[in-house]
C-alpha cells in the first residue's frame, strides 16, 4: 500500500519591519485618497503658484515711490505656496493612520504586526520618502507656475530653486512625520487634521503677529513657525539650522508620544 505525500510550497514572506513596511506601501497607495489627494495638491498649488506670479509682476511694474525693483526667485513663490497647501500633506501624511482607526483595520494590522512599535515605524519610514518626494513635486509645481505668470519678472536661478526644494521636502517630510505621530493619539481624522492646521498654520501666524516678544519666541518654537524660518532662511529669532532642529525634535516627538499611546492602548 502506497503512501501518498503532499508538498506544501512554504514561500517565506518577509516578517517584522520589513513585511510592514511592504503592507505600509501596499495600503498608501490600494486607496483612492491618497491619488485624490496628491491630485488636488497639485492643482491647488499650481493655481496659487499662478496668483502669486501675477501678485509679483503687478508689484513690479507698479511700483511704489522710490521701491528699488527686483526680480521675484521662482523658489521663494514656491515656498509661499507651500506654506498654505501643507495642510494638504499633513492630510496625506495621517490618513494611514486615522482611515485605519475609522474603519477598524487596525486591529487586523496589530494581528498581522503583533510588535507594535514596528507598525509605527513602518508607516513613518514609508512615509519619510514619499513626503519628501511630494512636497518637492508640489514646489516644483508652484515654482514653474509662479515663474510663468511672472514672466519677464522671474528669477529662475537654477541652483536657488534645486535648495529651496531640497528644503521644501525636508519641511515636508518632517511635518508630515509629526502629523503621523499626532494621528496615533488622536486617532480619527477631523480632531488630527484639526490639531495639525493649528500648529503648523494658525497659531504660529498668529502669535507671530504678536508685539510681545514671549509669544513671538512660541509662535518660532512651534513646528509651523520653526518650518517658516527654515524654508525663508531669514528667522528673526533662530537660524535655519535652530529652526530645522526644532522640526526634527517636533517630528520624533510626536513619534515618539503616538508609540506610546499605541504600546499603551488598544485600538
Amino acid at each position: 500500500m502506497s503512501t501518498a505525500t503532499i508538498t506544501v510550497d512554504h514561500r517565506s514572506t518577509p516578517g517584522g519591519l520589513r513585511g510592514s513596511m511592504a503592507a505600509e506601501w501596499t495600503k498608501l497607495w490600494s486607496v483612492r485618497s491618497s491619488w485624490l489627494n496628491v491630485i488636488g495638491a497639485i492643482a491647488l498649488t499650481g493655481l496659487l503658484g499662478l496668483q502669486l506670479g501675477f501678485s509679483a509682476a503687478y508689484e513690479r511694474e507698479n511700483p511704489g515711490p522710490g521701491q528699488v525693483v527686483e526680480p521675484a526667485t521662482v523658489g521663494a513663490m514656491a515656498i509661499g505656496a507651500l506654506m498654505i497647501v501643507q495642510v494638504v500633506i499633513a492630510a496625506f501624511a495621517m490618513v494611514p493612520v486615522t482611515s485605519e482607526y475609522a474603519t477598524g483595520s487596525i486591529r487586523s494590522t496589530l494581528q498581522w504586526t503583533p510588535v507594535r512599535r514596528d507598525v509605527l515605524l513602518g508607516k513613518a519610514l514609508v512615509l519619510a520618502p514619499v513626503l519628501f518626494v511630494y512636497g518637492a513635486l508640489l514646489g516644483l509645481v508652484a515654482a514653474i507656475g509662479a515663474g510663468l505668470a511672472a514672466g519677464q519678472w522671474a528669477d529662475w536661478n537654477a541652483s536657488a530653486l534645486v535648495t529651496d526644494l531640497a528644503k521644501i521636502g525636508a519641511y515636508s517630510l518632517l511635518a508630515g512625520l509629526f502629523t503621523a505621530g499626532i494621528a496615533f493619539v488622536i486617532r480619527n481624522t477631523a480632531g488630527t487634521l484639526t490639531a495639525a492646521f493649528l500648529l503648523l498654520l494658525v497659531v504660529p501666524l498668529m502669535l507671530g503677529q504678536s508685539s510681545i516678544r514671549a509669544l513671538q519666541w512660541l509662535a518660532a518654537l512651534l513646528p509651523g513657525g520653526a518650518g517658516e524660518a527654515f524654508l525663508s532662511g531669514s528667522g528673526d529669532l533662530m537660524s535655519p539650522a535652530l529652526s530645522f532642529a526644532v522640526l526634527v525634535a517636533w517630528a520624533i516627538g510626536g513619534l515618539a508620544l503616538g508609540l506610546r499611546v499605541l504600546q499603551r492602548h488598544d485600538a
